[in-house]
């Protein structure tokens, strides 16, 4: 069975704001960013585990696309990933999750 993708509103911003950053030293970076953060996500629906958690201490579970993490949860009664931040890796994100 498939899940459905919910992006939380600060993942949104943080994807968006990323992009924009991108986009002012290279355009290309931010559509390759765009394109590839979408393509790994929504290879999430079939399936969700594929990718490590955080640390063992979290349910947040990770994508690495670049220099950013994607942090996403899966959430089985639902049966939906909500994807809740998009960080810079070299950020203490741990902590903020």
């Amino acid at each position: 069975m498939a899940y459905n993708i919910d992006y939380k509103a600060f993942a949104e911003k943080d994807i968006w704001e990323i992009a924009d950053y991108l986009s002012d030293h290279s355009m290309p970076a931010a559509v390759e960013f765009l394109a590839e953060t979408k393509k790994r996500i929504e290879g999430l629906v079939d399936m969700p585990y594929m990718y490590p958690k955080i640390n063992s201490h979290h349910d947040y579970r990770k994508i690495v696309v670049g220099d950013y993490v994607v942090a996403y949860i899966v959430n089985e009664r639902t049966k939906e990933i909500l994807i809740m931040r998009v960080v810079h890796g070299k950020r203490n994100y741990q902590n903020e999750l």
